[in-house]
């Protein structure tokens, strides 16, 4: 079933739907919830910088490519499903990213005890990030 997705997939739906998933990011950290984000992190003993030159480009390549990976396993379970609409598409994102994304992010912010506006954060973009996703490659397969 693998060799026939990958030899089936849009890889502009998947490069798309990564770049969605990214610039999201890009506005999700700065704009929209950038100063609580940073404020809550700061309590748990982390100083948030403006990234130095040398760091900021390798820790973008690295989100982008952990988010093309993400959008990859989205278009995998898009393929063997038979997802074909938006809305199935926005579904399929939506329970990923509860049910996989944010369990885990959950977890790891139980044991570490970390406040529920910095879990609503991180999860809140994880959860959109992955239904966008679905939408864009349930549309465009």
């Amino acid at each position: 079933m693998l060799s026939s997705f990958l030899s089936h997939a849009n890889y502009w739906a998947i490069l798309v739907s990564a770049v969605s998933y990214f610039l999201l990011g890009s506005l999700w950290f700065s704009v929209l919830f950038g100063k609580i984000w940073a404020a809550q992190v700061e309590k748990l003993g982390v100083k948030i910088q403006d990234p130095e030159k040398k760091t900021i480009g390798m820790k973008m390549i690295r989100t982008f490519f952990l988010e093309i990976v993400a959008v990859f396993c989205i278009a995998y379970l898009v393929y063997v499903t038979g997802v074909a609409n938006w809305m199935a598409g926005l579904k399929l994102g939506l329970l990923c990213g509860l049910g996989f994304a944010s369990a885990g992010i959950a977890i790891a912010f139980t044991w570490e005890s970390r406040a529920f506006t910095l879990l609503f954060i991180d999860c809140g973009y994880t959860v959109l990030g992955l239904a966008v996703s679905g939408v864009i490659l349930a549309v465009w397969h």
